[in-house]
C-alpha cells in the first residue's frame, strides 16, 4: 500500500468518527429537552381593594377616611390627623324661681335659639349645666341643679327634636357661683343654666424631619 492510499484511509476513518459524535450529541440534546418540566403560570389575581394612595400619605384608598391630607402630616391608620376637642360656652339667660326646676315660659325662645344652632351644625354636641344659689343644703341644691339641667335638655330633645345622643346634662349645685356677694340679686344670677357646645376638629401636626425647627429656637 502506497502513501496516498494510507492517507485516504485515515481520512475516511476520521470522517466516520466525527459523524458518529454529532449524531450521538444530537440524540442527547433531544432526550434532555424531552425531560424538561413544563411550567404552568398561575392565573392573574383580581385586585379586590384600591391599593392606590392618591394623597401620598402612606394610607391606601381602601382604608382612607380623610382625603387630601397635608403632605408630611402625622396621621392615624385611616389617614386622619389629630382630633382635638374644642368647647364653646354659651350662657343661656334662664332664670328659675327659687326652689323650682320648672322652665319659665319666657325661656322657651332662648332654648329654641340654641336648638337652631344645633340643627345648623350637625357636628355639635351640647352639655346643659344646672346651677343654684347658695341657699339651703348642699345635697338639696345638687339635686335641684340636676333637675333644672334635665328640664332644659328634655325640651331640646322632645320639643325641638335634637337627638338624645347629642344632649347631656349635669348639675353643679352651688359649686360654681357666678356672683358670690350673697345678695338677693346674686342669688337670682346664680340660679342659671349654661350650655357647653363641643365639637371635634382636625389639626394637622407635621411629622418631624431633619428640616424641622424647634419653636424654642
Amino acid at each position: 500500500m502506497n502513501k496516498t492510499q494510507k492517507m485516504h484511509n485515515n481520512s475516511s476513518g476520521i470522517t466516520i468518527t466525527t459523524k458518529t459524535i454529532v449524531v450521538f450529541f444530537s440524540l442527547f440534546l433531544i432526550t434532555a429537552c424531552s425531560q424538561t418540566d413544563i411550567i404552568v403560570l398561575d392565573k392573574p389575581v383580581n385586585q379586590l381593594n384600591n391599593l392606590a394612595d392618591l394623597d401620598r400619605d402612606g394610607v391606601i384608598e381602601a382604608r382612607e377616611k380623610c382625603d387630601a391630607t397635608i403632605l408630611g402630616a402625622k396621621i392615624d391608620n385611616y389617614g386622619c390627623g389629630t382630633q382635638t376637642a374644642s368647647t364653646e360656652t354659651i350662657n343661656i339667660d334662664i332664670k328659675f324661681a327659687s326652689n323650682s326646676s320648672v322652665v319659665p315660659r319666657e325661656a322657651i325662645a332662648k332654648i329654641e335659639e340654641l336648638a337652631g344652632i344645633l340643627h345648623s351644625h350637625k357636628g355639635l354636641q351640647v352639655q346643659i349645666e344646672g346651677h343654684t344659689s347658695k341657699t339651703g343644703g348642699k345635697l338639696y341644691n345638687q339635686k335641684l341643679s340636676e333637675a333644672r339641667a334635665k328640664a332644659v335638655a328634655s325640651i331640646l330633645i322632645n320639643d325641638f327634636e335634637i337627638t338624645q345622643d347629642r344632649v347631656t346634662s349635669i348639675g353643679y349645685g352651688y359649686q360654681k357661683l357666678a356672683d358670690t356677694s350673697g345678695t338677693d340679686e346674686a342669688h337670682a344670677v346664680n340660679r342659671r343654666i349654661v350650655a357647653n357646645l363641643s365639637y371635634k376638629k382636625y389639626i394637622d401636626d407635621m411629622k418631624w424631619t431633619i428640616y424641622s425647627v424647634a419653636e424654642s429656637l
